[in-house]
């Protein structure tokens, strides 16, 4: 009993932050925008001495990387949208509408 309990708060909290995360929270940012990249080959560039060639290398391993972020989070969000979408899929219409509740209030408290 004490197991179900446990799996059941596990369950409802993930599914909380992941419904808050996708109607309230602003997930979408690159690891690096275009800025604070120029910003970090500047600084590595000026901090290293590097030459022209070097840090061109460093800026295609910082685009590499930037890129490889966005696909792993796009990933994470498709993965955490179908798993949410399965559990709709278990819960009755009034369950449905009460766990909307439950993440609206949740959400309230945060801004508050």
């Amino acid at each position: 009993m004490v197991s179900l309990i446990f799996v059941s708060g596990m369950a409802v909290g993930a599914l909380t932050m992941h419904l808050a995360e996708r109607h309230w929270v602003n997930t979408e940012r690159a690891a690096l925008s275009a800025a604070e990249k120029e910003m970090a080959v500047q600084h590595f560039s000026r901090e290293l001495d590097l030459n022209a060639e070097q840090a061109k290398a460093i800026e295609d391993v910082l685009d590499e990387f930037i890129m490889q972020q966005a696909n792993l989070m796009a990933e994470f969000d498709h993965t955490r949208a179908s798993g949410h979408d399965r559990i709709l899929r278990i819960l009755n219409e009034d369950q449905q509408k009460r766990l909307k509740k439950v993440v609206s209030e949740l959400s309230k408290k945060r801004r508050d």
